[in-house]
């Protein structure tokens, strides 16, 4: 059967993936090693680091660590040319083909492919989602596993198939002799879906790492010291985990394809929707019809190359492939102790060379997601597709004006203003913030508040660092407002330049709305008006803001008379590491924690700091960006009449991974620079605290520089209103220029 995008689209097809399974990140690699022309890749998942379920209980025995068992899909999104926007799904429009996300951003889709995994039935039982850890998602039940020492009575596994005997015997590895373990199943042998002899095997192995069977038995209810079975018998608990059936995600229960009588999305063998030829589905979320299955991992690895083959092939218009999965497989499962469990039809058998072959397949699996290669050759430019479906929609390649022609269309400009005041606001935006839509000038008039006695006025620019075009105006704003903060102002209005990237106008539109709405949003919460601002085209995305502030009295100033002979503490109240992490982001060496540690660093806004700063007449301040701490510590020493600048280096606060990656050579662009401020020191000045100290940062945290009889009461009142990284990271000081030591000021 032929079928494709043929003579839908003008120039481009976004193809959006929602969420990073196992049959995703396939696609994702498949897409990195062979870019598809004119498809524009975009990821969505709430997880940045997502597990490999098959290792799961061999990380919870402790064979393998948490880089043995993770997919960094940072990483993996980078690799592919994809965009990577970190959120969950809400609500999807099949309609409009229209993706409503749960910070109530829209992003369009032209082809949808969903393998997200399913959700924990906690409502199966009455009181399961009070007092039980699901064992899915993975990443949530990791972070609610208990240490070996909170033991303290029974551990209950409600749940008596494969994964349920697995992680009772990780657990006994886990938690020692001692640990008083039960596990609960409703059919009347474990491993009900496998041969006898595979039940009996797995049962000996329980029963020899005494874990307590309770066969035959349905859980009627969960209270807070016990689990009710129907044939009215109890059981104490200290810890339930729940590995028993699984939901489809909420949002797929307003999804409007087929689906079978579970929820679960109703595909053909192709793995395309049988009533949506646009949306394809892979893992525990799809169905395929006529062919019942287990919800297991191994179904959705195998569909990973089916699926890539087919999104392909729909979108060229060419032949899909049919699949469907093998009644008959070989299940692996961990025993403990090097051993394993092998499975197929009749066939079972149990020893330590089967723990091998589980080891090996499971290791060369990551390994494919982990080694990722450097690629030579760059994605088709985006026309190429165009050509191909007989459309002229092109972005010409000859002539292209770098001048005032490098505007965005007024029309572009005017949907686009409209569609982001709209995106706004429904995300929370106050109206009364919002620009107003008419604007056609460049300048604006500014209504200044009676009674401002000073005004202030800052600009700031930043290229784009992270892919998801409305986190980065967030941020672009955050940054741009932080000068008019620290300058103890209130930002009145906002002028922004926007540069996007040459490409279709499209797909410029959308990223424009993108941006903006998320950077009106920033402006609201902080009572900033944009009235106006310019439009590019260049080769590379960026964002800016000339920002006014005001002042409706006088600022105290500290004269340098009166702040001789005082010592003045600094004082950080964010983590350092925003320019390496986002320089290793760019070359694939990041870690998926620390790019999302750098984000929520980033989003954090320096208004409430700047206040509480602002109430100490003789404290100073700033932010930290683009010259790095040193620089900017350096820097306030003019306002105080000091001479130069100890800091800690090794006291300072870092971003997660931001010192691993400095030992390692990692650098921003702009560090060498930034360094030329180095003069004596008592630390290695190379040392990865210390060359920190010159890390360009985006967003950064306030520096102050605070009386030192003011900075124990300054910390807490940080500390209490969220800035929780608030630390002393040095002093001014008599002694000329900078120095690093490894002293420290008591705090």
């Amino acid at each position: 059967m032929k079928t494709g995008l043929r003579d839908k689209y003008s120039s481009y097809i976004d193809l959006v993936l929602v969420g990073g399974g196992h049959a995703q990140i396939q696609v994702l690699k498949s897409f990195g090693m062979k870019p598809e022309a004119g498809v524009r890749l975009t990821l969505i998942t709430d997880v940045l680091n997502t597990p490999y379920s098959g290792m799961l209980p061999g990380h919870i025995e402790g064979i393998w660590s948490d880089q043995d068992i993770y997919i960094n899909l940072v990483k993996l999104a980078r690799f592919a040319g994809a965009r990577l926007i970190h959120q969950s799904v809400k609500f999807i429009n099949t309609d409009t083909k229209t993706i409503y996300l749960n910070n109530k951003i829209k992003l369009k889709y032209d082809v949808l492919s969903v393998n997200c995994g399913a959700a924990p039935d906690l409502n199966s039982i009455p009181g399961a989602e009070l007092y039980a850890v699901a064992v899915k998602p993975i990443s949530m039940f990791l972070n609610k596993l208990p240490p070996a020492s909170a033991i303290s009575g029974p551990v209950c596994i409600i749940g008596a198939g494969a994964a349920g005997a697995e992680l009772a015997l990780a657990f006994r590895h886990r938690y020692g002799a001692s640990a008083d373990i039960h596990l609960i199943g409703r059919s009347e042998r474990v491993l009900p879906t496998r041969s006898r002899h595979a039940s009996q095997l797995l049962t000996r192995a329980l029963k020899q790492n005494d874990i307590t069977l309770h066969l035959g038995k349905a859980v009627s209810r969960i209270t807070a010291t016990d689990i009710h079975l129907f044939d009215k018998t109890k059981l104490a608990y200290a810890h339930i985990f729940l590995v028993t059936s699984a939901r489809p995600a909420d949002w797929l229960s307003d999804l409007t394809v087929t689906k079978d009588a579970d929820g679960y999305i109703q595909i053909s063998s192709s793995l395309q929707s049988v009533s949506n030829k646009h949306i394809f589905a892979a893992g525990d979320i799809a169905s395929i019809s006529g062919h019942p299955r287990e919800k297991a991992g191994v179904f959705a690895v195998r569909a990973g190359p089916v699926l890539c083959h087919n999104l392909r092939a729909f979108i060229r218009g060419e032949t899909l492939i049919s699949w469907q999965p093998q009644r008959q497989y070989l299940a692996l499962i961990g025993l403990g102790n090097g051993r394993a469990l092998a499975s197929w039809g009749a066939f079972s058998s149990a020893g330590h060379f089967w723990w091998k072959l589980k080891a090996f397949i499971d290791r060369r699996f990551m390994q494919k997601f982990s080694a990722l290669p450097v690629m030579s050759e760059s994605a088709a430019p985006l026309p190429v597709l165009a050509r191909q479906m007989g459309r002229v929609s092109e972005i010409p390649d000859a002539m292209f004006c770098a001048a005032c022609g490098a505007k965005t269309g007024a029309d572009t400009l005017k949907a686009a203003l409209q569609a982001a005041c709209e995106m706004a606001e429904d995300a929370g935006a106050d109206p009364n913030y919002l620009p107003h839509q008419t604007i056609t000038t460049d300048q604006a008039e500014i209504s200044v508040p009676a009674g401002t006695r000073s005004l202030s006025q800052s600009v700031d620019y930043i290229s784009q660092h992270v892919s998801d075009p409305f986190c980065f105006g967030r941020i672009a704003a955050l940054h741009a407002l932080s000068d008019i903060f620290v300058a103890g102002h209130q930002p009145l209005s906002a002028l922004t330049t926007v540069i996007l990237q040459r490409d279709h106008e499209d797909l410029q539109a959308n990223d424009l709305i993108q941006m903006l709405a998320g950077s009106l949003i920033e402006l609201s919460r902080h009572q900033t008006k944009l009235v106006g601002g310019h439009t590019s085209i260049a080769e590379y995305a960026g964002l800016g803001f000339a920002v006014t502030g005001m002042a409706a009295k006088p600022q105290a100033q500290v004269e340098p008379d009166k702040a001789s002979g005082m010592t003045f503490d600094l004082l950080l109240t964010k983590p350092l590491g925003t320019g390496v992490i986002l320089a290793a982001e760019m070359r694939q060496l990041c870690a998926a924690d620390s790019y999302e540690d750098a984000v929520t660093v980033m989003l954090q806004s320096n208004f409430q700091a700047a206040q509480i700063i602002a109430q100490y007449p003789q404290a100073v301040m700033t932010d930290v960006t683009g010259f790095g701490l040193a620089r900017h510590a350096l820097n306030l020493t003019q306002r105080v009449s000091a001479n130069g600048v100890t800091l800690f280096p090794e006291t300072c606060p870092f971003i997660t991974g931001a010192l691993s990656l400095s030992a390692k050579g990692v650098q921003s662009s702009a560090f060498t620079a930034n360094q030329h401020s180095l003069t004596d020191s008592a630390l290695d000045p190379h040392s990865p605290s210390a060359k920190l100290m010159f890390d360009p940062q985006t967003s950064g945290g306030v520096l102050a520089a605070v009386p030192q009889t003011q900075t124990r009461d300054c910390l807490q009142r940080l500390h209490q209103a969220g800035y929780s990284h608030t630390t002393v990271v040095g002093h001014l000081s008599d002694r000329p220029g900078l120095q690093f030591t490894k002293e420290t000021r008591a705090e």
